[in-house]
Parts: structure tokens; sequence; C-alpha cells
């Protein structure tokens, strides 16, 4: 099978949808200069090939009552990863689930009322999964 090598085009399309995915393939079109249905085709052979691989959307979680958005890094057992890892994907209070090389090698941002409720949920829930060298930031900003 061929390798799927994007082209200028497609490269465009990434750049403006990394940036705002909520643009119709119409304003795609007119930022590229292109035809929305090959815009169209572009972003469906994108998803198709695992490149886009979603959408999601930028919330401002002070206004909807969740004032603390926090980072937590930790390290976790080898043989517990994969639950947490399904754990994590079932719960609304996390945003992000990222995993680095470094000295702490999970990244989890969670979000809640406030910083209390934040930390107390991670001291209660957390153990339960070995996790272990924690360090909790809160997050005050995200500029880009």
């Amino acid at each position: 099978m061929k390798e799927f090598r994007p082209d200028s085009l497609d490269l465009q399309i990434l750049e403006i949808v990394e940036k705002d995915c909520t643009k119709s393939y119409r304003e795609i079109g007119e930022q590229t200069g292109k035809d929305m249905w090959m815009v169209r085709d572009r972003v469906v052979l994108l998803r198709k090939k695992g490149i886009i691989k979603k959408c999601k959307a930028e919330i401002n979680y002070p206004a909807v009552g969740l004032s603390c958005r926090s980072l937590i890094m930790f390290n976790l057992p080898e043989e517990k990863i994969d639950s947490f890892i399904s754990f994590v994907g079932s719960n609304p209070m996390f945003k992000r689930l990222t995993i680095a090389t470094g000295q702490r090698r999970f990244f989890l941002e969670i979000v809640g009322k406030d910083c209390n409720e934040v930390r107390e949920y991670a001291r209660k829930i957390l153990p339960k999964y070995g996790v272990f060298d924690v360090v909790f930031e809160v997050i005050l900003d995200i500029p880009l």
C-alpha cells in the first residue's frame, strides 16, 4: 500500500483546522483558494487516515462554575497504565492525559469547582492506581 504524503493543500487545511476546527468547508475553501467540495474530500481523507483525530472545543471553565484548572504530574506502575487510561476517559473532570518522557511521564489536566475539590478528589482516587511521584499545579493560563 502506498504511503500517504500530505501535499501543500493538506498542510494548509491542517493549519486552519488546528487553529479553529469549527470552520466550514466553505470558509476553509475561501482561505485556501479551493472549492469547498475539494476541501471536504481532503478533510474526509485526513480523518480516514487518522491525521485529523477529533475536533474539540476550548471551554471557558470559570464561566460554567469550574474555577480550578490544574495539572497533576506523576508516574504510574506499568501494570496499571491501561486501567488508568480507561478510567480517565470515563471521567468528565479529566480533560487531557498526556504521556511523555522525563522524570514524570503522566500529565493529567483536571477541572473542578475549586482547587480543594480537585486536590481531595485526586488524593482519594489516584492511590487506587498506584500513582507515585505526584506534583499538583494550578494552571493560570493557556495563551495558545
